[in-house]
C-alpha cells in the first residue's frame, strides 16, 4: 500500500486501507496462534500458563514487521518468519507448544479471514444505506416521466422511480448473500501439514473451540485445497460490483451535459478538472466503475485458482492473496462511494420531461390518429408536421403539435381531458408504478430482516 498509495488509495475504503496492513495481519496470525494456545491448556494438553506466559512475550511491538516482510520470499508466505520470530522471543520452556500441529497455510488462510471479515460488516451496513436512499428516490420520483433507452437510443417512456428499482432489484438479488457469507462464511483452517488435522485436535474438538473463540465458522474439513469459501467470498463480491457498476453507468450517461437529467451530489473540491473550470466531472461514478472493473479481474484469478493439486496447491493458493484482500477493500470502497453518491443525488425532472418530448411522437402519433379519426384530413399533416419540425429544429413534439392546432383554430374544448391524458407519457409506462410499489415493498422486507 505504501508504493501504491496515491494510485490504489482513492478507490479503496481509508478504513479498510488502514485495517489491511502488515501490522494487522501479523495480529491476525498471532490471534490465532494464542487462541491454540488457549483451548490446549483449557483442555490440560500443555502446562498451566503457557498462554499467559506466550502473551507477554508476544506483543505485538515486540515483533519486527519489516523483517517479516524482507524473508517472507524464503519460504513463499508470511507464516514461516513469523513463527520464527515468535519463537525466539518465546521463554525457552514454552517455545514447544508454540505452532503445534498447524502448518503455515492454516495461520495465512485464518489470519485472512479474520482480516477480511470485518470488511464484509462495512459493506453490508453501507448497502442497507443505499437502499434507503433508493427507497426515497423511487417514492419521491415514482411518477417523474423520462425517456427509456434501448441500444443508446430513446425508445418510450417510462418513470425515474421504475429506473431506480431496477438498480434496487438487482442490490437486493444480492445483498442477502453477502449478510449470510458476513455472518457464516469466514471459516476456520486448521489441517496441520497435509490436512487431515491431527487426532489430539479432533478427540477433544479444539477447531471448534478456536473458531467460537475467534468468530469464525467450523468447515466440513480443512479446505486447504477446497477452495469453495475463497471462490463464494469472490464471486459474491463481484456480483455486488456487478449491480453497482450498473447503477453508476446510469448515473454517469444521465449526467453528461447533453441530458443532464441527474448530477452527482455537489462535494467541495470533487469533481473539477485540471484545464477546464467549467467542467463538474461524475467522479463518484468514476471511482465505483474503476473498483467495479477492478473486482472482476480479480475475480478471474481467484477462479482460475480453485482447482489446486494434491493437499498443497504450487503457486494458486499463493496467487489469490491480493485479489482476495484488495477485492474486499475495493468492493467496501465502491459500497461507501454509492451510498454518498445515491443519499445526495440532484434529479432534474424538468430535463427529463424535456428530453422525452423530443422523441414523443414515436409513442404519441398512433393514439392521436385514434383519437382525432373524425377529423383526421386536418389532424394527420399538422401531427406529420409537428414531428418533422420537432426533429427537425431539436424541440418538442407535443408543443409544436399544440402551436399548430391552436393556429388551425381547432376547438379541443370537448376532449381536452381525454388528449391531456394522452399526451401525457405517464399513459404509457402504467405499470412503472407497480414496479415502483413491489421494490419499496422488497426494501421494507429486507431491510427488516436484515437489522434483527
Amino acid at each position: 500500500m505504501k508504493v501504491t498509495q496515491l494510485i490504489n488509495q482513492p478507490f479503496v475504503h481509508p478504513d479498510i486501507a488502514q485495517d489491511f496492513s502488515a501490522r494487522f495481519f501479523v495480529q491476525a496470525m498471532l490471534d490465532f496462534e494464542l487462541a491454540i494456545l488457549e483451548v490446549r491448556e483449557n483442555n490440560g494438553l500443555i502446562p498451566e500458563k503457557t498462554l499467559q506466559r506466550s502473551k507477554q512475550a508476544l506483543a505485538l511491538d515486540m515483533f519486527d514487521i519489516d523483517a517479516i516482510g524482507a524473508q517472507a520470499y524464503l519460504g513463499g508466505n508470511a507464516a514461516i518468519p513469523f513463527v520464527a520470530q515468535a519463537k525466539a522471543l518465546l521463554p525457552q520452556e514454552v517455545k514447544p507448544y508454540f505452532h503445534q500441529t498447524v502448518t503455515s497455510q492454516d495461520v495465512i488462510d485464518t489470519a485472512m479471514m479474520l482480516m477480511l471479515k470485518p470488511a464484509l460488516k462495512h459493506i453490508n451496513q453501507d448497502l442497507i444505506e443505499v437502499l434507503e436512499a433508493c427507497k426515497i428516490l423511487i417514492e419521491n420520483h415514482r411518477a417523474t416521466p423520462m425517456a427509456g433507452r434501448t441500444l443508446m437510443q430513446q425508445a418510450l417512456p417510462i418513470t425515474f422511480g421504475a429506473k431506480v428499482s431496477q438498480w434496487a432489484s438487482s442490490l437486493i438479488a444480492v445483498i442477502p448473500n453477502l449478510a449470510q457469507l458476513e455472518r457464516s462464511g469466514f471459516y476456520l483452517q486448521w489441517g496441520g501439514p497435509v490436512g487431515v488435522s491431527d487426532e489430539e485436535n479432533e478427540d477433544y474438538e479444539l477447531p471448534q473451540q478456536v473458531a467460537i473463540l475467534l468468530g469464525l465458522s467450523m468447515p466440513l474439513l480443512p479446505w486447504h485445497t477446497n477452495r469453495q469459501p475463497i471462490h463464494n467470498l469472490g464471486s459474491t463480491l463481484d456480483a455486488c460490483a456487478g449491480a453497482m457498476e450498473n447503477i453508476v453507468e446510469d448515473i454517469a450517461l444521465m449526467c453528461q451535459s447533453e441530458l443532464g437529467e441527474v448530477a452527482e451530489p455537489a462535494i467541495t473540491g470533487m469533481g473539477g478538472s485540471s484545464s477546464m473550470p467549467h467542467k463538474r466531472n461524475p467522479v463518484l461514478c468514476a471511482l465505483i466503475k474503476a473498483a467495479t472493473i477492478r473486482m472482476h479481474g480479480h475475480l478471474s484469478v481467484i477462479s482460475n485458482t480453485t482447482a489446486q493439486p494434491f493437499e498443497r496447491a504450487l503457486g494458486q493458493w499463493h496467487a489469490t492473496w491480493v485479489p482476495l484482500t484488495e477485492g474486499v477493500a475495493l468492493v467496501t470502497g465502491a459500497t461507501a462511494y454509492l451510498k454518498s453518491l445515491l443519499q445526495g443525488l440532484q434529479v432534474y425532472p424538468e430535463r427529463m420531461a424535456a428530453n422525452l418530448d423530443l422523441n414523443s411522437d414515436a409513442y404519441l402519433v398512433k393514439n392521436l390518429k385514434h383519437h382525432f379519426s373524425v377529423t383526421q384530413d386536418h389532424i394527420y399533416p399538422l401531427i406529420k408536421q409537428a414531428s418533422q419540425e420537432a426533429h427537425i429544429n431539436h424541440q418538442g413534439f407535443v408543443q409544436n403539435f399544440l402551436v399548430l392546432l391552436e393556429k388551425q383554430s381547432i376547438n379541443l374544448d370537448d376532449n381536452s381531458g381525454e388528449l391531456e391524458a394522452i399526451l401525457s407519457p405517464l399513459t404509457y409506462c402504467g405499470a412503472a408504478d407497480k414496479q415502483c410499489q413491489v421494490t419499496l415493498q422488497a426494501i421494507d422486507k429486507l431491510i427488516m430482516l436484515l437489522r434483527r
